[in-house]
């Protein structure tokens, strides 16, 4: 019996986080905060090229603009049912998987590309590759953890 319930406030515990959405009326502020991000990358690239703090600059309006993605990512829709639950949940798994494909096929279009041109061409390998190991090592342990916590119910 204590196992039980240990098990259900595991499973509450990771469906608070997992489940967390923002009111409907955030996507607006979202949506406003990746446009002005949006606007603000342009203007600093074009008007702002040889002001001392660019880079950062261009940093944090980029950061706006994925802060803003997220917002509306998480924004609750005006009915939320378990149909649009299950095609968020989809969407989620084509943007992960579409996303590590897509990071992990670029590095040799770029170096096709360059090929064509260069007579020296260099591979450059992804960048950000902690980021995908992270996000996918969240997501298989989190699957495990829910799995077996749902499995001993």
């Amino acid at each position: 019996m204590e196992k039980k319930l240990k098990q259900d406030e595991e499973i509450q515990k990771i469906e608070k986080i997992t489940g967390y959405q923002l009111p409907n009326k955030f996507k607006i502020i979202g949506l406003v905060l990746f446009v002005i991000s949006f606007i603000s990358i342009a203007s600093i690239s074009f008007y702002l090229e040889k002001m001392k703090y660019n880079d950062f600059l261009v940093r944090l309006a980029e950061t706006g603009m994925i802060l803003g993605l997220l917002i509306i990512s998480i924004s609750k829709e005006k009915i939320e049912d378990e149909l649009i639950a299950k095609i968020r949940m989809q969407s989620y798994n084509y943007a992960v998987i579409g996303t590590v494909l897509i990071y992990l096929i670029m590095p040799f279009i770029n170096l096709a590309v360059v090929a064509s041109f260069s007579s020296m061409p260099k591979m450059d390998g992804s960048k950000d590759v902690a980021v995908l190991g992270v996000l996918l090592t969240i997501q298989i342990f989190t699957f495990r953890k829910l799995k077996r916590a749902y499995n001993e119910k």
